[in-house]
Order: structure tokens, then sequence, then C-alpha cells
């Protein structure tokens, strides 16, 4: 019996010398075709730049989405954003806050310049500062780039939602009590018919142009220093006074977006840094592993 078992162990270090050498060289060969793979310019430059290409898409697909969202619901789109502009002036009027139209009837009656420069405020103080911080933010600032840009991605998801299920347009539409400001005053260009296949003209609750620079407002308080950091409080503020008198957005439409931009800090702290999300996982895992114990147990008795 012993004389078997020393044979055996023989045997087979005998098939573990002759089968080694070939490991080695398989694993020498493999690793020898790994940097020639790496050494192809277009397979180096596509690992590389993954993370900018993921970015783009992220960008370039949040925008379809955006896009193709639009009179998902409902197929009367137009009308029933105009029937809840109705129903969110008639909201305002029974609480006593309907005042966009006296205020951008005293700006256009009494400093008319005035309403020309928040016009181009409007334009300028959004998809520009967002861009220019967005890049920045990448170049020089990648984790606090990647938090703020979840930020913002979670507020896109929540307005999405409010876009199909609550459709508004804009208040300059109801022309009993509004004027479309830009359109009068200049620049005659941004949000004409041309530029109406390119944006969702019934998506004005909530306000992402006032969401957005409240998110952006947060950003530069925690970033600059000093008195920079008043930046912060003025920008959504311009923007407030900017949405309202050009007649883009009811007050209503400000206050869900600033609720909006807290409820997506909220989830970004609570949720993904937090560890709720986490948590509520592991508590999935568990409750899996105990039925999967109680299915064994079972199949035992049953036996």
């Amino acid at each position: 019996m012993r004389l078997d078992l020393k044979s055996m162990l023989i045997k087979r270090s005998r098939i573990t010398e002759s089968i080694e050498p070939l490991g080695v060289f398989v694993s020498m060969r493999l690793a020898a075709l790994r940097p020639r793979g790496e050494q192809i310019p277009f397979i180096r430059n596509l690992s590389a730049r993954k993370a900018h290409i993921f970015e783009l898409s992220l960008l370039v697909g949040a925008y379809l989405v955006y896009f193709f969202t639009r009179g998902l619901v409902f197929s009367d789109y137009s009308v029933i954003g105009m029937e809840n502009a109705g129903r969110i002036i008639s909201f305002e009027k029974a609480l006593g806050f309907f005042w966009e139209p006296g205020w951008q009837s005293w700006v256009l009656s009494n400093v008319k310049g005035f309403a020309a420069v928040l016009n181009w405020t409007y334009i300028i103080t959004y998809w520009p500062v967002i861009v220019v911080t967005g890049a920045a933010l990448y170049v020089v600032n990648r984790p606090k780039y990647y938090y703020y840009r979840s930020v913002v991605v979670i507020n896109l998801v929540g307005a999405l939602l409010i876009f199909m299920l609550f459709p508004v347009t804009s208040p300059f539409n109801v022309t009993q009590y509004f004027v479309n400001t830009i359109q009068e005053l200049g620049p005659g260009f941004y949000g004409g018919s041309d530029m109406a296949v390119f944006y969702n003209a019934q998506a004005a609750m909530p306000s992402l142009h006032f969401s957005w620079t409240v998110i952006l407002g947060v950003l530069f308080m925690r970033t600059f220093k000093g008195w920079f950091r008043i930046a912060g409080v003025f920008y959504p503020i311009l923007t407030f006074l900017a949405i309202i008198i050009t007649g883009n957005h009811f007050i209503l439409d400000a206050i869900v977006g600033g609720i909006l931009a807290i409820a997506s800090f909220a989830l970004m702290e609570l949720g993904f840094r937090g560890g709720f999300f986490r948590v509520w996982r592991k508590m999935n895992l568990t409750w899996l592993m105990l039925r999967r114990k109680m299915v064994k147990r079972s199949l035992r008795l049953g036996r």
C-alpha cells in the first residue's frame, strides 16, 4: 500500500514538472502580447481617453433622453402645458404671490434697459457658465467634478419625470398676463421658431435654469474664499430675476427647482456617499441568503 502511494506521488510530480514549463511559456506569451496591444495607437488612445468618452456619452445621452421624452405621456402636449400653466396661475393667486406680471410690467415701463440686460443674463449666465465651470472642474479637480456632475444627473432625472407628468408652458405664452421680452427686445434668435425643435417648450416646471444655478451656487460657496463666496448667493438671485422678468418661468417653477436641488444634494449625501444604498443592498443580500437556507431546509425535510 505504501509503495503504491509512493509511486502515485512520483508520477504526479513528473506530470507537474512536464506541465509547469508549458504554463510558464503560455504566461510569458500572454505577457508579451499585452504590451504589443497597448503599443497600437488606437487602443492606447482609447484606453487613455475612456473617461473623456464616458463623460461625453453621458452628456449626449442626457440630452437625447430630455429631447425624446417630450410628449411621451400626453399626445396633446402643448394643450396640456397651457392648461397646467393656468393651474399654476390659479394656485399662485390663491396663495397671494402671483407677482410676476406686476414685476415684469414695472421693469418694462420704468427700466426697459434693465429688461434687455436680463435677457442677455438669462442666456449668457446659464450654459456658458455651466460648461466653463464643468470643464475647469474636470481638469483641475476630478473628484469634485464627479460629485457635482452626479448631483446634476439626479436633478435632471427628477425634473424629467415632472416634465413628462406635469408639462407646463412658459409664462410668456400666456399673453393675457406676460410679454416675451427676449423676442420683444432681443436677441430674437434665442428661443425663436428655429430653435424650438432643439428644446422642450413645455418644460417650465421645475425651472432647471434656477435649479442648476443653485447647485453651482453651492459649488461656488464651497470652493471660493473670502468675499468671492458671495457669488454663490448672487448667482442664483440674478438667475431668479432673469427667469421671472423675461417671462420664462413662474415663481412656483423656481421654488420647485430649488426644492429639487436640495433633494438632489440630500440624495447624493445620504444615498451615494452616506452608504444608504450599500446598507439596502446588504439587507437584500441577507434576505436572499435566509430564503435560500429556508428553501434548502424545506427540501431536506421533504426528503
